[in-house]
């Protein structure tokens, strides 16, 4: 090798001794850079979390010092309990004070059972939280929307029904807060409730349907009745179901379920032949033209509105549903056959017409339902 190729191999190799200390001190500089960062956001971090923590001790001990203060023997709010004014001192509070207040309120509605000290608890809770719940409606925040709108409800805050109508038409307005302010609605007997159930857009579930219908004045629940057929379907088969769970006897309610059971819609007869079965109740106009109509029809019938039928033959009873019972005991579905097997059971002698059916009907499905019907009703006789 020349001596000029050697000189520049011995140069090359000092430039790269150079220059691969030199990068390792910038990596362990580096290195060290993001460690220590690492390390000051993790304290930083450490002491937010014990910030947090402490302020949240020190404000669970301040709770808990005004929610003795308030159920103490001399507080203001036992004043007020026993007869007193509404003072301001329950009305001038820090908010530690008032979130304590407000649950002593709840906790006192709940177990409450004298309508005078729920009316008191509802009076002090509208002058004490008016003004806040007003203020936290307009929100950005939904979870405190939500709660909000639940503290009126809870305290039927009549006062706030103006401002819920302004916020049922804002377009911010959700489909869970509707709902609930619906349901405030409901309980409180506004009238503007009925209105609200006419739109033809209600993006409501079928249980939040129910939930209101079942919570409605007497009041509202008449007016609900007179706008039935301009109801949405939807509505219609939840008024119906309410009627059911309400257990409605008036001449009225029950002169509508039975029109429904020849409406065209099948959904309707559906609901209006189950109500009818639970309340146990009907015209024997309507049980005549009833008989007709599954006569002529039976065969087109579904599945669920057959069973509705059978059940509702088993609490109203006239002489012709025998026959249909019968018929329905040789049923393709098996649901159906054992439920007509139960409403004959009902009738007057129906034990020995059930033995009749396992003796001579002519569908082997029916006498074998009619056995095991006979079967169980002695099992249950001995064991009662």
């Amino acid at each position: 090798m020349s001596e000029y190729m050697r000189d520049k191999m011995q140069w090359f190799g000092r430039s790269m001794s150079g220059w691969t200390e030199t990068g390792s001190n910038y990596l362990v500089q580096a290195t060290g850079l993001i460690c220590g960062g690492v390390f000051v956001i993790l304290l930083v971090i450490y002491i937010i979390l014990l910030w947090r923590n402490q302020m949240k001790k020190r404000t669970l001990k301040l709770q808990k010092r005004a929610f003795r203060d308030l159920i103490a023997d001399d507080s203001a709010l036992r004043h007020y309990f026993a007869g007193g004014e509404i003072t301001p001192k329950l009305l001038d509070m820090r908010k530690v004070q008032q979130e304590a207040l407000q649950e002593v309120l709840l906790q006192q509605l709940e177990e409450s059972t004298d309508d005078l000290q729920k009316e008191k608890i509802r009076l002090l809770a509208g002058q004490a939280f008016g003004a806040l719940y007003r203020t936290e409606l307009s929100s950005m925040k939904w979870s405190q929307r939500i709660n909000t709108l639940l503290y009126i409800e809870q305290f039927q805050m009549t006062e706030l029904l103006p401002r819920l109508e302004e916020m049922m038409r804002s377009s911010l307005c959700t489909n869970q807060e509707r709902f609930i302010i619906l349901r405030m609605y409901a309980r409180t007997g506004y009238v503007r409730l009925v209105k609200e159930l006419l739109r033809q857009n209600t993006a409501m579930s079928d249980s939040q349907y129910l939930q209101i219908m079942l919570l409605v004045t007497e009041k509202i629940w008449e007016k609900v009745i007179d706008h039935y057929e301009q109801l949405p379907m939807q509505a219609k088969y939840n008024v119906v179901d309410a009627m059911r769970i309400r257990n409605v006897q008036t001449t009225r309610e029950l002169a509508l379920l039975e029109r429904l059971l020849f409406e065209d819609h099948v959904e309707q007869r559906i609901f209006s032949l189950r109500a009818l079965a639970q309340i146990g109740r009907m015209s024997d106009g309507t049980k005549e033209k009833l008989l007709l109509a599954w006569h002529e029809e039976r065969g087109i019938r579904s599945r669920l509105e057959r069973l509705m039928y059978a059940r509702l033959l088993g609490r109203v009873h006239t002489e012709g549903f025998i026959e249909h019972l019968n018929g329905l005991m040789g049923d393709p579905a098996y649901e159906i056959r054992q439920e007509a097997a139960n409403s004959l059971a009902q009738y007057d002698q129906g034990i020995e017409k059930l033995r009749c059916v396992a003796r001579v009907h002519p569908d082997k499905y029916a006498r074998q339902i009619a056995e095991e019907t006979l079967e169980r009703k002695q099992y249950e006789r001995k064991m009662a």
